[in-house]
């Protein structure tokens, strides 16, 4: 992965030819920002896991899409003190049990990022499922 420096408080990077613009500077929004890349990792890497794990358990998903948001620290350094992840899975049959597997498995063993950050950021997490003939209910994950 390379950093080049384009204007401002922009850089170009590069990581083995695939191109992004990063940018530290919020008021322009022309770019993303290091702390929005990574709540893009920490959620990418888990809703990776989460997909394959109850691809695993045979738990059809019909539609998985989630929502992530950090709450920082008003002074520098202005890092992550909480992180909400919400999940949302949709499909038929699928069981309260397998997702709560699926997201244990993710923190405890599988989600790179989030091993690096366990100790440091709290994380609120919760999952709602729909499986189509019921209605949406939304639960709070607890390790």
């Amino acid at each position: 992965m390379g950093l080049k420096h384009s204007t401002d408080l922009k850089f170009e990077v590069d990581v083995n030819g695939r191109k992004l613009e990063l940018n530290s500077a919020e008021v322009m929004r022309q770019a993303f920002t290091p702390m929005e890349l990574f709540l893009v990792a920490l959620g990418g890497c888990t809703a990776m896991d989460v997909q394959w794990i109850m691809d695993r358990q045979r738990q059809r998903l019909d539609k998985f899409d989630m929502s992530i948001s950090g709450l920082r620290r008003t002074e520098d350094p202005m890092y992550f003190e909480s992180i909400d992840i919400k999940y949302r899975l949709a499909g038929p049959n699928i069981r309260k049990d397998a997702v709560e597997r699926a997201l244990r498995l993710s923190a405890e063993k599988y989600c790179s990022v989030r091993t690096m950050v366990k100790d440091s950021i709290k994380l609120n997490i919760t999952y709602s499922i729909s499986n189509g003939t019921q209605d949406e209910t939304t639960y709070t994950y607890v390790p």
